[in-house]
């Protein structure tokens, strides 16, 4: 990474986007679109629209009403706890269904403190056969012949949001269908969501192959056809390989005997020399943005940094989106480049920040 340069978000958000997009040449993707500001403000209104009604009756249809909420819960805009309390005080136990999608994101996040860097491999041994095929260029490209496929791999990266039952459907197509490791498969998705969030996501990925789940996630073309109100079924002419009842399916993906996989490292941040400095600062990290954060009204220097280690393979509208949410927060430096670097020519000491199950965001703020 280039020398440490400090950022002037413009407030104007057209030019907001453009100048992240020039502070960023190498980041890879299309512009944050319109639908997705980034922000509390945008949070709150979001919250304050849904309609618990309709939430019930078609989440489940990918084109049903959910909360899409999940981008600002992933960056701190807006808390799980704001959002089940919101929810339960209009709604009272009509809110049941979207709060339990909460607490199921709130367990995703308390395995990660648990297991720590264990979620980025199997948790249990798997209950069916899975193998460790890499990913195949064809799906990066959005060329796998088959519809509903290339259209969710589509919507990954051109909005970085994908429905939750197509989140599973192509999962399970991916692990079970075409035996891919689902390691690296859960890697690059996640790096492509706009809501990008490796608890929620990685455990998701255990879940479908089996390895922290009592059975693996599958499905067939009627279950996928019925959610999407046949969108991708109702011209297709390929020979779909989901076109059987469940029980030959079974049969079909989990014949084989069970192959242990091997374990693989995650990298962790180099350690550095501590730093000697006795300035104390507060640290403004990617799950924090909120400027309701108690964190952020302190009277302490604030810093945000965007840090090749934790940032620098994040496509262009996620470092937009974050940019969204810091220009709501006042009083926070903003910068580019290596965090030690910064904080020590800043003369800073001593850190204060929110707590994080992400053993990379910690190791690289020990110093």
């Amino acid at each position: 990474m280039s020398k440490p340069h400090k950022l002037s978000l413009p407030k104007d958000r057209g030019e907001r986007l453009q100048y992240m997009k020039r502070m960023f040449p190498q980041a890879v993707g299309t512009n944050l679109s319109d639908e997705w500001p980034g922000g509390r403000q945008e949070a709150l209104k979001r919250i304050n629209s849904i309609d618990v009604q309709a939430y019930r009756r078609n989440h489940e249809f990918i084109n049903g009403a959910v909360g899409k909420l999940s981008p600002y819960l992933r960056y701190g805009c807006i808390t799980l706890r704001e959002a089940a309390e919101s929810l339960i005080k209009r709604f009272g136990a009509e809110a049941e269904p979207f709060v339990y999608a909460l607490a199921h994101r709130d367990y995703w996040r308390r395995v990660w403190y648990k297991e720590a860097n264990g979620i980025f491999n199997n948790i249990e041994e798997p209950k069916v056969p899975i193998k460790d095929q890499p990913l195949p260029d064809y799906i990066r490209q959005m060329i796998t012949g088959l519809p509903c496929m290339d259209g969710i791999i589509r919507d990954l990266v051109q909005d970085g949001y994908v429905h939750h039952h197509a989140r599973k459907w192509f999962a399970a197509y991916v692990v079970h269908w075409l035996k891919v490791d689902w390691r690296d498969a859960a890697d690059w998705f996640e790096n492509l969501l706009l809501d990008g969030d490796k608890a929620s996501n990685h455990l998701s990925w255990q879940w479908v192959a089996s390895t922290f789940s009592d059975d693996p996630y599958f499905f067939n073309k009627d279950e996928l056809a019925r959610h999407t109100g046949e969108k991708y079924c109702e011209h297709c002419s390929v020979s779909c390989p989901f076109d059987a009842n469940k029980e030959m399916l079974d049969a079909k993906l989990f014949a084989a005997d069970i192959e242990p996989m091997m374990s693989r490292n995650v990298s962790k941040t180099l350690p550095m020399k501590f730093s000697t400095h006795s300035a104390i600062a507060i640290y403004v990290h990617d799950e924090m943005l909120s400027a309701a954060n108690p964190l952020l009204k302190s009277s302490m220097q604030k810093f945000f940094v965007f840090d090749e280690e934790m940032h620098g393979k994040w496509p262009l509208k996620r470092l937009q989106f974050v940019a969204d949410c810091l220009s709501e927060l006042s009083g926070v430096e903003v910068w580019l480049g290596n965090t030690h670097q910064i904080l020590e020519d800043r003369g800073v000491g001593q850190l204060t920040s929110q707590r994080t199950p992400s053993l990379q965001m910690r190791s690289l703020l020990d110093p």
